[in-house]
C-alpha cells in the first residue's frame, strides 16, 4: 500500500470542510495538474514520482496550501522532495528553501514509534491566484504484505481537477485486479517484459460539498489497483504477519488471571478484559497505515501501556487467549466511509477492532468511552474484514432499540427573571459514547465555561453523579444550571429553546441541517431519543399560549410532541422521536421523499411557549 498522501485529498482545509461544518461553497483551491508516474517491481516494491500543481482561489485556500504535510515509515519507505516552490500570478518562482523542508515526527514520538516520520513543506507568499508546485520521490522498499502491491486513487467531487494521470507499469507477469470510476483509461501498453497502463481524470464542474456526505471514495473517481484476488487472500497474508504477536507470556497469563478472578462466564471474562485494555492502555493516535499494519508484540504494548489500535487489539487478543476465549483483529474504516472495492486493497481500512466469535461481539478498546458490546456510530453499519477466517462481513448497525438518549429537565423560573434547573440524563449504546466524551472535555473545559458556550452568557452550571471512565451499560448524570435574566419580565415574552440543558439536539439528530436537495448519500444515525420538560412559572407570568402538540411520521422516522398546562403556572414539554434507519447511511432518493416532512418536523420543534 502507499503510504505517501495524496495532496489535494489531504490539504486540511479540504478535510475540515467535507460535512455540516463546512464553511464555504466555492472551492479553496484547484488542482492543475497532478502527475503520478509508478514503477512496481515483482516483489511488490515499487517507485512512485508525482508532481502536483494547485492553484490558491479562497483565502482559506492559500491557508490551506502554505503547509503541507507528507508522511512515511521509515525503513519500509522512503520520501524524498525532489522539488517545491510558489509560482505567484506576475510569473514569479519562489523556491522553498532548505529552511522551508523540516522533517519530524507523525503522531508521537513515543518509543517504539520513531519510524513514523513525517516532512512538512512551508512554501512562501502564498496568495489568492498563486500557485504551488511539489515534486516528490516515494519508494516502497519493503512491501507491508509479502509479494504484494496495491494502492487507491481517490478524487472527490467538490475538488476540481484539471489534468490528473496516474501511470502504472507492472511485471508483465503481474496479475491485478482493478476497479476504475470516473476514469478514462488508454489502451494497455506492453514492451520488455512490462505492462504500462495510464488512467486520466480530470472535474471541470465540481460540485459542493453537501453536509453530513459520506466519504468521498464512496461516490466520487476512484482507482483501485491490487495483487490480491480477494479479501480472504489479503486476510490470509496479514494474518501471518500477526503470528506469534500476540503470544500469552507469564506476565499476560498473571494479569488476566487477576482480572478474571471470581467470574464464571465468559462474556463476564470478556467484559472485565476489554475494560482494562480500554482504561489502562493509553491511545496512541496513529491511523492504520500511516504506521504500518504490523502491531508491537503484546508483552511490549503491556510493558509500555500505550499502543495504537492495533497494539490495543494484539494485547485484548493475547488476554483473551490466556483464559482460552477465542478472538480475531478485525479490519474497518472509521471515517465516513461505508464502501468496499471490487479490487481488495488493504488502504480501505484505517482501524482495526476486535471479534469474539464465541459472543457474537464486536468491542473496539480505541474507543475510549464505549461500554462493553457497545460502538460507537463510527464503527457501526461498517464493511470488515475478519482476519482469522478472511470472512468479509458488517458490523452490526445502531438502532433504536439499542440507542437512546432519554432526558428530563425541569426549570424553575423566578419573578426577576432568572432560571434554576436540573437535568438527567439516561443514555445508552453509540449516544452514551458522545456523550462521555462531551462531559470528560466539558469537565477539561470547566464546567461553568462550558455551560456559558453552549447556553450563553450569565449561565453557571455543574455536572453531577458522571464518571466518564465508568463503562456501564448505561451512562447516567445530572447537570444543575442558573442564569440570570433567561425570561424577559414582566414580558410579553417567548420562552428560548435553551431555557434548559438539552444534552441533544432533536433537529440535528432527525434531519441534519435541512438541505435543499441531496445528490449523495449521507449519514443518518438512528436513536430513541425522549425528552421531558417541566417549567414553573412564577405567579406575576401569565401563560398566554402552547405550541400545537403534533403526531408526525416520515418512514423511519416518528415524532410526537405534547404540550400541557397542569396548572396556571406549570407546562410541560414532551418530545419524543423514534428513528430506525436500516443502516448508517441514507440515499438521496431517500431524502427526497421524506424531506417535506421533515420540514414539518423541524417546525414543529421550533414551535414556543408566549407568556406574558
Amino acid at each position: 500500500m502507499r503510504i505517501l498522501l495524496i495532496l489535494f485529498l489531504t490539504s486540511p482545509l479540504l478535510l475540515a470542510g467535507r460535512g455540516a461544518e463546512a464553511a464555504e461553497a466555492a472551492p479553496p483551491f484547484e488542482v492543475l495538474k497532478s502527475h503520478v508516474e509508478v514503477e512496481v517491481q515483482d516483489n511488490g516494491s515499487f517507485v512512485e514520482s508525482r508532481q502536483v500543481v494547485e492553484r490558491a482561489l479562497t483565502e482559506s485556500g492559500a491557508k490551506a496550501l502554505r503547509q503541507i504535510t507528507l508522511s512515511y515509515t521509515q525503513g519500509y519507505q522512503r520520501l524524498e522532495i525532489a522539488a517545491a516552490y510558489t509560482l505567484k500570478k506576475d510569473g514569479r518562482r519562489i523556491d522553498v528553501d532548505r529552511n522551508g523542508i523540516m522533517s519530524g515526527f507523525g503522531a508521537t514520538s513515543s518509543p517504539g514509534f520513531q519510524a513514523i516520520r513525517t516532512i512538512t513543506v512551508i512554501f512562501p507568499n502564498i496568495e489568492v491566484g498563486d500557485e504551488i508546485s511539489i515534486t516528490t520521490m516515494f519508494r516502497q522498499n519493503i512491501p507491508w504484505f509479502g509479494n504484494s502491491y496495491s494502492e487507491e486513487f481517490a478524487y472527490p467531487r467538490e475538488q476540481p481537477a484539471n489534468d490528473v494521470s496516474i501511470a502504472i507499469t507492472t511485471p508483465e507477469t503481474m496479475r491485478l485486479q482493478i476497479e476504475d470510476v470516473g476514469l478514462t483509461q488508454d489502451p494497455a501498453e506492453n514492451m520488455a517484459g512490462k505492462t504500462r497502463r495510464i488512467w486520466h481524470y480530470a472535474n471541470t464542474a465540481a460540485s459542493p460539498p453537501e453536509s453530513n456526505e459520506v466519504d468521498f471514495f464512496d461516490t466520487g473517481a476512484r482507482l483501485v489497483v491490487s495483487t490480491f484476488r480477494d479479501y480472504r487472500d489479503f486476510a490470509d497474508v496479514y494474518s501471518g504477519l500477526l503470528k506469534g504477536r500476540a503470544d500469552v507470556t507469564p506476565e499476560i497469563q498473571k494479569l488476566a488471571d487477576q482480572l478474571v478472578r471470581g467470574l464464571k462466564s465468559d462474556s463476564d471474562k470478556v467484559k472485565a478484559l476489554y475494560e482494562w485494555v480500554s482504561l489502562h492502555t493509553a491511545y496512541v493516535a496513529v491511523v492504520l497505515g500511516a504506521g504500518g499494519f504490523i502491531p508491537h508484540p503484546a508483552s511490549e504494548v503491556l510493558s509500555n501501556r500505550y499502543g495504537d489500535c492495533k497494539d490495543h487489539v494484539i494485547l485484548l487478543e493475547a488476554l483473551l487467549a490466556a483464559e482460552g476465549i477465542e478472538s480475531t483483529p478485525v479490519l474497518i474504516n472509521a471515517t465516513k466511509r461505508y464502501s468496499l472495492s471490487t479490487s481488495p486493497s488493504p488502504s480501505a481500512f484505517n482501524h482495526l477492532i476486535t471479534y469474539v466469535p464465541k459472543l457474537h461481539l464486536y468491542l473496539d478498546s480505541t474507543a475510549r468511552y464505549a461500554p462493553y458490546g457497545v460502538l460507537p456510530y463510527a464503527d457501526a453499519g461498517k464493511p470488515v474484514v475478519l482476519i482469522a477466517k478472511g470472512e468479509l462481513t458488517h458490523t452490526p448497525s445502531a438502532h433504536s432499540n439499542n440507542a437512546s438518549i432519554h432526558s428530563v429537565e425541569t426549570v424553575t423560573i423566578s419573578g426577576d427573571g432568572s432560571i434554576d434547573g436540573d437535568t438527567h440524563v439516561v443514555a445508552t449504546g453509540a449516544p452514551s459514547v458522545e456523550l462521555r466524551e462531551m462531559i470528560d472535555q466539558a469537565r477539561q473545559l470547566g464546567d461553568s465555561t462550558y455551560f456559558q458556550r453552549l447556553m450563553g452568557p450569565g449561565v453557571d452550571g455543574s455536572f453531577s453523579n458522571v464518571d466518564a471512565n465508568d463503562l456501564g451499560s448505561n451512562l447516567v448524570f445530572s447537570a444543575h444550571y442558573h442564569e440570570d435574566a433567561a425570561l424577559n419580565v414582566p414580558g410579553p415574552a417567548t420562552v428560548p429553546p435553551n431555557i434548559a440543558y438539552k444534552p441533544f439536539a432533536f433537529t440535528s439528530m432527525l434531519a441534519g441541517d435541512l438541505p435543499v436537495a441531496r445528490s449523495r448519500p449521507y449519514l443518518c444515525p438512528s436513536a430513541d431519543l425522549d425528552e421531558e420538560l417541566t417549567i414553573h412559572f412564577p405567579p406575576n407570568i401569565k401563560i398566554a399560549s402552547l405550541p400545537t402538540s403534533s403526531q408526525l411520521a416520515a418512514d423511519d422516522i416518528i415524532l410526537s410532541t405534547r404540550f400541557s398546562q397542569t396548572d396556571p403556572n406549570t407546562v410541560i414539554s414532551q418530545i419524543k422521536a423514534q428513528i430506525d434507519h436500516a443502516g448508517g447511511t441514507c440515499s438521496p432518493t431517500y431524502y427526497a421523499k421524506v424531506r417535506s416532512m421533515l420540514v414539518r418536523m423541524v417546525s414543529a420543534l421550533r414551535g414556543q411557549i408566549l407568556c406574558q
